[in-house]
């Protein structure tokens, strides 16, 4: 008698069909610039109002979740800054440091000094309907954001995930072996940009940055310290806009990109990316750039948006801004291009790295418009969150448990994206953090320790 195969032909068939049509669509918008644009016209979504309430409150309940032995990730302190630094403000080409020069040490784990131990897969949702007022019509959305009530959610978000009661503690529970000199990197996304961008591509937002600095500066780092970096090299030059600049509050902070804020900067010649690629279609190692190399601390500040190739594009893919030549791998992650795979991802390599690993201190989600379209669209209303923006910012420790968060947002807004969360699977089993997914509207999470919270 013969068996039942465990996977039909017909569904077999429908994913391969899927599959190519997402390697289709990838491929044309590389090759006219990104014209085409997947639609969801036929998807059938169910439009909720955001629920009003406090899941729990985590610093006045016992949580059930078993705290992580690794509970943080933050470097050693060291007594004096390495000998690797960063150009000041008003640095010169010439009295930058080369390329080549020797990295900083790598960060390595080490015990938090709080009373209470953070929780590793703690995420935290901080919801506000005030975030964003954009009519989805006129001017940039950029300047549709209420920078009180951002800063008001950052401040929740830390205070929420560490358990603590002011700003100030928050920062000094993530950062709590900071000393005065060491530097903290701040990864954007502006894979859309131009130095003089005017369009409504979606891309990085300042005032949740604003709100984190603010945050830094109440535990002593100096503005000088605090670098904002996105080194994108590959389809696109990376660079910082002008109206984002524009846009923070504070005059000293420093920037990286490839093409405009302190290119000389480079790549590191000693730090790469060694994949784990299968024997039959090998990566060559990629450079990390020395933004990230001669940074201590790190806080990751991806984009809740689907993407025209890899399905999902948030915390872990962040970190294409921070290797040279991201664009060959392209052929691995985006799904049903030539080297795509369900067990291997590149994006595990990068992120398991010990510059990227060790040093990251904490991952906040942008979703206070997100793009449930793709990665290049204009941001559009969430039909879950009531016909309005998702006006949300995401915390965590954990990167995988972040994104998975994320993507069951995008999934529930846009439809299953298959294959989209292969990485996240491969990264949990990497030792990178909780996988799982579940329903954040609902049931939540068995594993995941899911916060929502609304402020209104």
């Amino acid at each position: 008698m013969q068996h039942e195969p465990h996977i039909s032909r017909r569904r077999f068939l429908i994913a391969g069909i899927a599959a190519a049509h997402g390697l289709l669509i990838s491929h044309l918008q590389r090759t006219i610039g990104y014209a085409i644009r997947l639609s969801d016209t036929n998807l059938a979504v169910t439009a909720r109002i955001y629920c009003p309430f406090i899941i729990v409150d985590k610093r006045e309940t016992s949580l059930t979740a078993t705290p992580s032995p690794t509970a943080t990730l933050s470097p050693i302190a060291t007594s004096s800054p390495p000998t690797t630094p960063f150009p000041s403000a008003t640095s010169s080409s010439a009295a930058t440091p080369s390329p080549t020069t020797p990295p900083s040490p790598t960060a390595t784990p080490s015990p938090t000094t709080t009373s209470i131990p953070l929780l590793r897969h703690h995420v935290v949702h901080i919801y506000s309907p005030r975030a964003t007022f954009w009519n989805y019509s006129t001017g940039w959305y950029g300047d549709s954001v209420d920078a009180r009530a951002v800063a008001a959610m950052v401040d929740e978000g830390v205070t929420r995930l560490t358990r603590t009661a002011t700003r100030a503690d928050a920062w000094a529970a993530l950062l709590p072996n900071y000393q005065p000199g060491q530097r903290i990197g701040i990864k954007v996304n502006f894979n859309n940009a131009s130095r003089n961008d005017n369009d409504n591509q979606i891309d990085a937002l300042m005032d949740p940055i604003n709100a984190v600095i603010a945050g830094l500066l109440a535990i002593d780092v100096a503005q000088q310290d605090i670098w904002i970096f996105d080194v994108s090299h590959g389809d696109r030059q990376g660079v910082i806009p002008l109206r984002f600049k524009r846009r923070c509050t504070y005059p000293d902070i420093q920037y990286a990109s490839y093409a405009d804020e302190h290119p000389e900067l480079g790549f590191s010649t000693t730090e790469k990316i060694r994949f784990n690629a299968p024997p039959n279609a090998p990566i060559p190692d990629l450079a990390i750039c020395n933004a990230l190399v001669n940074l201590h601390y790190m806080i990751n500040m991806p984009i809740m948006k689907r993407h025209v190739g890899a399905g999902i594009s948030l915390g872990f893919k962040n970190h294409f801004g921070s290797i040279d030549r991201c664009n060959v791998l392209h052929n691995y992650t985006d799904i049903g291009a030539r080297f795509y795979s369900s067990n291997y991802n590149p994006l595990v390599d990068i992120n398991n790295h010990p510059q990227i690993r060790a040093k990251t201190v904490l991952t906040i989600g942008d979703g206070l418009f997100g793009d449930r379209i793709n990665n290049l669209s204009v941001p559009q209303r969430w039909r879950t969150f009531g016909n309005a923006a998702p006006n949300s910012l995401f915390f965590s420790r954990d990167p995988v448990a972040i994104d998975c968060v994320m993507a069951d947002f995008l999934r529930a807004e846009s439809g299953e994206i298959p294959f989209a969360d292969d990485y996240l699977r491969l990264a949990a089993k990497a030792g990178l953090g909780v996988y799982e997914r579940g329903d954040p509207w609902g049931s939540g999470y068995s594993q995941i320790v899911y916060e929502r919270v609304n402020l209104t």
